[in-house]
C-alpha cells in the first residue's frame, strides 16, 4: 500500500499547485483528496501521452473505469492495467507521471483503506472522468465548434472532479447541503479548467491542439479570448458561492477552495491584459502565489471576507454568469453507471 509519505512525494512531483493546496485541508480529508487526485492523474497521463494511439488509450481508460466502478477489488486486473501502462508509457511519459503509473496498484490499495462511502465516491468519480476522456479521444482532436462542446469537454476532465469534491466534502461536513454543493460543483470545475485552457492556449496551438472554437458568434482572436475570460470569471464567482456553503469549521477546505479560486482569478486578470500572451507570460509569479497563501488564509473563514476579497481581486473584469443547475443537468454523467 502507498504510504502517506510516498503519496505526498508523488503529489509534489506531478502537481506543485495541488501539493501546495491539498495539505491545507489537513487530516483524513487531505489524505483522501490527495489519493483521489493521483488516481485522476494516472488516467490523465494515459489520455495525454503523445505517442500512444487513440484506440489504445480508449481501451485502457474504459477498462480502468470498469474496475474503478466495480470497487477496484480485482488485484489481477489492476496489475494487468498497471503493467500495460508501465510498458506503454516507458519511453514517452514525463518521468514523474510514469513513476506514478508504476504504482497504480499501491495507490488503489490506499484507496481501499478508506471507509466504504469514501471509496465509492472516489472510484465512481474517477471512473466517470476516465470514460469522459475516452469519449473525447473517440471524437478526435478537432477544435470544439461552440460553447456546448467546450462545456462537454470541461465536464469530462474537471466538472466531474467538482462533483467528486462536492460529494466528499458533504461526507465530512454534516452541516453542508449536498444538493446545493452539487448544483455548483460543475461550474466550479469549469471555471478552473477554462482558466487553464486560456492560459495554455498558445502552447496548445504549437501542438496543433485546440480546446476553444476558432470563431463563435462573430468573435475570434482577442475578442473570443476575452469572451471566454468573462465566462470563466462567472464560473469562479459560482465557485465562491460553493465555498461559502461549507461550514467555517472546515476552515482548511474553505482555504483550499479560496486559494485555487484566487489564483485562477489572478491568472484571468493577466490574460485579460494580454490575451495573446504565451503560457510563460500568463503564469502568476511565485511571489504572487506566496501572497495568495497569506491573504486567502486570512479571508477564508468568513463568507463576507471571502466574497469581499474575490471582488477586490476581480475588480474591473467582465463577468458573465450562467445557470449552474442547467449546466450540470445538461453535461453531468455522475448518475450514469
Amino acid at each position: 500500500m502507498l504510504t502517506l509519505q510516498r503519496q505526498q512525494q508523488h503529489l509534489q512531483k506531478v502537481s506543485r499547485t495541488f501539493a501546495l493546496t491539498i495539505p491545507l485541508m489537513q487530516g483524513e480529508l487531505a489524505d483522501v483528496i490527495a489519493n483521489a487526485y493521483l488516481i485522476c492523474r494516472i488516467a490523465d497521463t494515459i489520455e495525454d501521452d503523445p505517442r500512444l494511439p487513440a484506440p489504445v488509450k480508449v481501451h485502457w481508460l474504459c477498462r480502468f473505469a470498469r474496475e474503478l466502478d466495480a470497487g477496484f477489488a480485482d488485484d489481477e486486473q489492476l496489475l494487468i492495467l498497471q503493467d500495460e501502462a508501465t510498458r506503454q508509457l516507458k519511453d514517452s511519459a514525463v518521468p514523474a507521471e510514469y513513476e506514478l503509473c508504476t504504482e497504480l496498484c499501491a495507490v488503489l490499495q490506499r484507496t481501499r483503506s478508506f471507509r466504504p462511502e469514501v471509496r465509492q465516491v472516489i472510484g465512481h468519480g474517477a471512473a466517470v472522468l476516465s470514460r469522459g476522456m475516452a469519449q473525447a479521444l473517440d471524437l478526435g482532436a478537432s477544435a470544439p465548434q461552440d460553447l456546448s462542446a467546450v462545456d462537454a469537454y470541461c465536464y469530462s476532465v474537471a466538472g466531474v472532479v467538482g462533483e467528486l469534491l462536492a460529494q466528499l466534502f458533504a461526507l465530512y461536513d454534516e452541516r453542508a447541503d449536498r444538493q446545493q454543493l452539487l448544483d455548483l460543483s460543475v461550474s466550479f470545475g469549469e471555471g478552473l479548467q477554462l482558466t487553464n485552457i486560456l492560459k495554455d492556449r498558445a502552447t496548445d496551438e504549437q501542438r496543433a491542439v485546440a480546446f476553444l472554437p476558432v470563431t463563435e458568434h462573430g468573435l475570434s482572436g482577442k475578442d473570443l479570448i476575452l469572451s471566454y475570460c468573462a465566462l470563466a470569471q462567472g464560473h469562479l464567482q459560482q465557485a465562491a458561492d460553493f465555498t461559502c456553503l461549507l461550514s467555517p469549521q472546515l476552515y482548511g477546505v474553505r482555504y483550499f477552495c479560496l486559494l485555487n479560486i484566487a489564483m485562477a482569478v489572478l491568472t484571468l486578470r493577466k490574460i485579460e491584459a494580454n490575451p495573446l500572451g504565451t503560457q510563460q507570460e500568463l503564469k502568476i509569479s511565485r511571489r504572487a502565489v506566496r501572497l495568495q497563501l497569506l491573504l486567502s488564509g486570512l479571508c477564508a473563514r468568513f463568507n463576507c471576507t471571502l466574497r469581499w476579497y474575490l471582488r477586490l481581486l476581480r475588480r474591473g473584469s467582465a463577468i458573465r454568469l450562467r445557470d449552474p443547475v442547467a449546466l450540470r443537468a445538461r453535461v453531468s454523467r455522475w448518475e450514469q453507471s
